[in-house]
């Protein structure tokens, strides 16, 4: 019995601790560690938020596509404020609405539909329209298109005001400016990241870009 006391004496007297020093500098990098992680998590939170306002846009978009080939009028969507507030809209991101009927170039503007109620649309929180840019000379029916108005004269550089488009009976897309293929950027509320959404109006193609930094 002695000889086991003795054993378990010496072992006691052989563990030591860890120091003062020790123990700080393991909470330093586990501190580290975690600050590094959240940010990289609000990071990826802050893409999704971004891809998933793209992905609605974009799919609204389509949908007024939809609506008016199948319908056969025109539909619009309009980005808030174009100018003077959309009654029953003038609160929302953007909104899509009925026209009566289509029309072509010449033709006097229709009246929105009153027996279709506007669709208000609200992007994801913390995101935004940031900015809307159209290609009125320089896409020559190239789906893929992105061309900055500033590359098609000056005149081009005025249609970037343009914040409603219209998607017309015929399949095809236009802006209520002088206008075609163009690119509305989705981004964060402190402006990145972005992600573009293109349209070409010819076809009415809708494409997601690819998330960017800036």
């Amino acid at each position: 019995m002695r000889e086991i006391r003795s054993n378990i004496a010496r072992v006691c007297k052989d563990e030591r601790g860890y120091t003062l020093p020790e123990i700080l500098t393991a909470v330093s990098i586990m501190s580290i560690i975690l600050a590094i992680g959240i940010i990289v998590l609000l990071a990826l939170l802050e893409r999704w938020r971004v891809e998933a306002a793209a992905d609605q846009f974009a799919a609204d978009l389509r949908l007024a596509h939809t609506r008016a080939t199948e319908q056969l009028t025109d539909w619009r969507v309009v980005f808030m404020h174009d100018g003077t507030p959309l009654s029953r809209c003038s609160s929302a991101d953007y909104c899509m609405v009925k026209l009566n009927f289509p029309y072509g170039a010449g033709d006097p503007t229709p009246a929105l539909a009153d027996d279709t109620p506007r669709v208000r649309r609200e992007l994801p929180e913390w995101t935004k329209i940031k900015d809307v840019t159209f290609d009125p000379d320089c896409s020559h029916g190239d789906p893929n298109a992105v061309v900055a108005p500033s590359y098609c004269g000056s005149d081009a550089a005025q249609n970037g005001a343009t914040r409603t488009l219209e998607f017309n009976s015929n399949g095809t897309v236009r802006t209520l400016r002088p206008g075609q293929s163009g690119t509305v950027v989705i981004s964060s509320e402190d402006g990145s990241p972005t992600c573009p959404v293109v349209f070409n109006a010819p076809t009415s193609r809708i494409r997601i870009g690819d998330i960017s930094y800036q």
